[in-house]
């Protein structure tokens, strides 16, 4: 009898966003499961797809599969169900869905030729004794074997473990005494590492309280939980000692992180705890290593996954745990399609799997803090450091006064003391900035021209080591120009300050310290975050600059000094979450001091000091925070009082962009009347804050009101329907369920 399956093929599009059913050819009617990625025809070409179902006979003779690729299947039914969930709710492709929880580039087992006995280890022996005096050293060669038969080494690197040549190992093999075999090899991005075994600390009363509340939650009704936890109050020993118990269960967990940086040292302490049951998931792996960590997953030889947000999807068969470290970071929200939240993907796996959420942070979101005060989450919290250290005393520097003194230095007085106390103890520092590059732009002061990116309706930031400017959207490049090119005057003049200027500045100041920089651009190479910070945890670095990536998670014991250099960036974006952004990053970066035996001081340089954000962040008050922000958001109907969702339209003719914009706003509008729905809003359309980027013109939408089901519903409606007007048309609408960002 013949069998049909259905597949959703690698096209996003949306006229293809469907199963298509395929007949099996009868060699693999029974080899062909859901979840396999298979090569189909379609139309005039081949292209891959993936199994999602059985399929039924159809009027029209359904086409063979082509071929199923190894190692499937590549996902499982739940999988696949929570792949519907994540495109219907974030509105996206489904193949879109399906393809951020496999394995990308190409997906190959690494072989090796190794050199093993021919015969058993008695029979070696024997022959050794038959070599010793006519051929000592194939004698000696087979004897290494003999003593190690659980090496597994190539021809050249065993003849160098008994001081010989290939041409040994050669003339074995061809006696029949040695043999050549293939076998894969694991690409392992930590074997170069040896990790320290570490034992479980003995709980704080606080911590007992905590994790007993997690032991029940997992065997209770497993409803999220939010863990609250004052920087420094061992949240990480906590997590710990939850997996423990989840892996003596016979489960498995996931570890969240929000950047990759975090990654060396979270990993440091998981092996250290677990073993070789600790696989890594993340981008700065290449793809040999992700698809042998992803393989080695799905076979069970690993329990726990440490990763950024895409390990949310690792293949487990009985997830028991979910954790995520630093849970407010906008970084677990994926920037491109499909745009999901792991958080909300996370609690949406769990609930599907039977495993618990636990979220771990000092400065929860705005939206958990909300759903944990409803009961919608479980909170829990640790309100002590361990070992009784206090939290870091906060200074608050006005630069405009700095100024009024006569100090134009990027350090404040009491900054640049505070560097200097820190050196003369032998202590360190580390210096936080929310830029990278050297300054913010470069401007022309006769005329007020702005150097700006040829593709993108941005300003160039200059970088000192290329001794040029940069677009940090597309990369464009291009020398500093030594005349202005609107009016040909001479006064060009750097504004503003980034890491590599703060970098420059503190080599001036203090030329015997030991300086580095830790951001984006430092950071492109394999290993170098594992190679900064174990310097600096070391002591080869006195003082630690540094963008996002230094402002949280990190423990170094001889840190005893925090200084911030801007604490206004982020403050003056032009979005709602602006306030709550730069409460959190000030805390978070706080907390990097004063978390050993030494007293740690935190110095905050600020232009608007009296701002709520940073006043609650000099005393650590988070609650006084979120009560002075939860008001606001409420008084402007913003999260989370109400979902949104921003359509952005771009295309390189700005015509184009502005006429299908209009009239998507037309179609939302008219949508809106026919369902007679008060309740949404529709922002704009306006032009995107990001109104070029990559020579492509942006405009955008924002739907605004309480009931995200509602929303997503007129726009997938009026999104149809546009698309109908428009026909084959190249420009891409973006839509962002819960967006972040408003950019």
């Amino acid at each position: 009898m013949d069998r049909y399956i259905n597949v959703v093929v690698d096209l996003p599009l949306k006229n293809v966003d469907k199963p298509f059913t395929y007949k099996l050819p009868q060699r693999l009617s029974d080899k062909v499961v859901i979840g396999d990625k298979v090569l189909v025809p379609f139309g005039n070409r081949r292209i891959e797809g993936y199994v999602v179902g059985e399929g039924k006979k159809g009027d029209f003779e359904a086409k063979e599969i082509i071929k199923v690729f190894p190692f499937g299947p590549y996902f499982s039914k739940k999988m696949l169900d929570l792949a519907r969930w994540i495109s219907d709710y974030y509105q996206c492709y489904l193949v879109s869905s399906l393809k951020a929880m496999v394995p990308s580039g190409k997906v190959k087992v690494k072989k090796k030729r190794v050199v093993v006995l021919a015969q058993s280890i008695k029979e070696s022996k024997e022959i050794v004794e038959s070599l010793k005096s006519r051929a000592p050293k194939q004698a000696k060669l087979l004897s290494y074997l003999i003593d190690n038969p659980e090496d597994r080494l190539i021809s050249t690197k065993l003849a160098q473990k008994v001081n010989t040549t290939s041409s040994t190992v050669s003339a074995l093999v061809n006696k029949g005494f040695l043999e050549y075999r293939n076998e894969s090899v694991r690409r392992d991005p930590f074997a170069h590492i040896s990790f320290k075994k570490t034992e479980a600390f003995s709980p704080t009363s606080e911590q007992k309280i905590v994790i007993k509340e997690i032991i029940e939650g997992l065997k209770g009704d497993r409803k999220p939980i939010m863990l609250k936890g004052v920087t420094g109050s061992g949240k990480t020993e906590v997590y710990l000692q939850a997996i423990d118990r989840v892996l003596r269960g016979g489960r498995e967990a996931i570890v969240l992180v929000p950047e990759i940086s975090l990654t060396p040292q979270t990993v440091a302490r998981f092996k250290g705890r677990f073993g070789e049951k600790v696989g890594v998931l993340h981008s700065q792996l290449s793809s040999g290593e992700r698809f042998d960590e992803w393989r080695r997953i799905k076979e069970g030889k690993i329990k726990v996954v440490i990763g950024a947000r895409s390990a949310v999807f690792a293949p487990f068969n009985n997830l028991g745990l979910i954790v995520i470290d630093e849970e407010h970071e906008s970084t677990y929200k994926q920037e491109d399609h499909p745009k999901y939240h792991a958080r909300e993907v996370a609690v949406m796996r769990a609930k599907k799997e039977g495993a618990l959420v636990l979220m771990g942070t000092a400065t929860p979101s705005l939206e958990s803090y909300h759903r944990a005060k409803d009961g919608k989450y479980k909170l829990i919290e640790l309100t002590k450091r361990v070992k009784g250290r206090p939290l870091p005393p906060v200074e608050i520097v006005d630069m405009r006064e700095e100024l009024k003194e006569g100090n134009k230095l990027m350090f404040s007085r009491s900054l640049y003391r505070g560097i200097e106390q820190v050196l003369d103890k032998g202590e360190q520092a580390m210096i936080f900035l929310n830029r990278r590059g050297f300054s913010t732009f470069v401007q022309c002061r006769e005329c007020g021209h702005v150097m700006k990116c040829i593709n993108c309706d941005l300003s160039l930031k200059y970088h000192a080591q290329e001794r040029g400017l940069r677009c940090h959207y597309c990369d464009y490049q291009e020398k500093v120009p030594r005349i202005c090119p609107e009016c040909e005057s001479l006064y060009i003049k750097y504004f503003g300050v980034g890491t590599q200027k703060v970098e420059e500045s503190l080599n001036e100041e203090f030329p015997t310290a030991k300086v580095a920089r830790m951001d984006v651009d430092t950071t492109r190479r394999k290993g170098s975050y594992e190679r900064i910070l174990s310097k600096f945890k070391s002591g080869e670095i006195d003082i630690l600059i540094g963008t996002q990536m230094i402002a949280k998670g990190h423990d170094f014991a001889n840190v005893t000094l925090v200084g911030v250099v801007t604490a206004d960036t982020s403050l003056n974006l032009p979005d709602f979450r602006a306030g709550e952004r730069t409460f959190q990053l000030l805390t978070q970066v706080a907390g990097r001091t004063g978390r050993g035996d030494k007293l740690g001081k935190v110095i905050i340089q600020s232009y608007t000091p009296d701002h709520y954000s940073i006043q609650f962040a000099k005393d650590h008050n988070y609650d006084n925070f979120y009560e002075a922000e939860i008001a606001f958001r409420n008084a402007t109907a913003y999260p989370p009082f109400s979902s949104m969702i921003n359509i952005v339209i771009s295309h390189k003719d700005e015509a184009k962009v502005i006429k299908n914009t209009n009239k998507l706003g037309e179609i939302l509008r008219s949508k809106i009347l026919e369902m007679d729905s008060e309740e949404i809003m529709i922002l704009g359309p306006v032009q995107a804050p990001l109104a070029k980027v990559r020579r492509e013109f942006r405009w955008q939408i924002i739907l605004k009101g309480k009931d995200i089901g509602r929303l997503r519903d007129v726009n997938n409606e009026a999104l149809i329907e546009l698309k109908e007007i428009m026909g084959e048309s190249d420009i891409k609408v973006s839509v962002d369920v819960d967006p972040l960002t408003m950019l």
